[in-house]
């Protein structure tokens, strides 16, 4: 293996990086959004955006720890020695964004029953009616036609271009990814996302019209909030001291 690879991979802020992304999946295994052993949470390497660490293949996220994270190239090498693998359309999706968008430190792609209704819509999209939206209502992307499951890095590809600036895509008969500067930040997006897409489908199947949010005050709140960056760091903390009361074993 390329020492090149392997070099500095030792840090305290890789050590948290794994720390937090570990969190991230227990947390959303909590909240019941994986579906099977399948669904991807990636995170890049602080210090190292040419790598990734991502979550095992064949495993619940309930089960996910710091050592059984696997860390690995955009072109598939997998560096670590785990002996884990990663799944085909993780890789195919998440290294992609990795490599081509800059800000998607993190990239969270779950099928969360909610917001993957949404996303089985004909045209469905997410209504401005609910006050946490407003963290990424000017920050949704939307990929419509679809072609099959993700097994070729150029569909990645074309993902990261549909997505551009956004920070959340949702992927038509597919489901949501989102993505954040940190693990944090993204993960709170995720929980937001998948609230606001909950209560929009409740209020609709009580048959009243939704009171939609005035675009001019949509309009105030900024694309890139610090305050939700500030939130989403709180927040992430609050989830690590949680589970280190309750699941240690996370962080073994």
């Amino acid at each position: 293996m390329d020492t090149m690879q392997t070099t500095g991979l030792d840090t305290e802020a890789i050590r948290q990086a794994k720390i937090e992304l570990a969190a991230t999946c227990r947390w959303a295994a909590r909240l019941g959004f994986q579906s099977g052993v399948c669904n991807h949470f990636s995170t890049a390497v602080p210090g190292r955006p040419d790598l990734m660490l991502i979550n095992p293949e064949g495993y619940f996220w309930s089960e996910v720890t710091v050592s059984s994270l696997v860390l690995a190239t955009h072109d598939g090498t997998i560096i670590s020695t785990n002996g884990h693998t990663v799944e085909l359309t993780a890789f195919c999706i998440h290294a992609p964004i990795h490599r081509l968008l800059p800000q998607a430190t993190a990239a969270l792609h779950t099928h969360m029953h909610h917001a993957t209704a949404i996303c089985t819509r004909k045209g469905g999209t997410i209504a401005p009616t609910y006050l946490s939206s407003m963290s990424f209502l000017n920050s949704i992307a939307y990929d419509r036609g679809f072609e099959g499951a993700a097994v070729t890095p150029a569909e990645g590809e074309r993902l990261a271009g549909v997505i551009g600036k956004a920070t959340i895509l949702m992927m038509e008969n597919h489901g949501p990814l989102v993505i954040g500067s940190t693990l944090g930040e993204a993960l709170l997006r995720l929980i937001y996302l998948e609230d606001t897409c909950k209560i929009q489908i409740l209020a609709e199947a009580g048959g009243a019209e939704l009171q939609h949010i005035p675009p001019e005050i949509i309009a105030t709140y900024p694309e890139d909030s610090a305050m939700f960056k500030s939130y989403g760091r709180v927040f992430m903390k609050a989830v690590i001291r949680k589970l280190t009361r309750e699941e240690p074993d996370f962080l073994n």
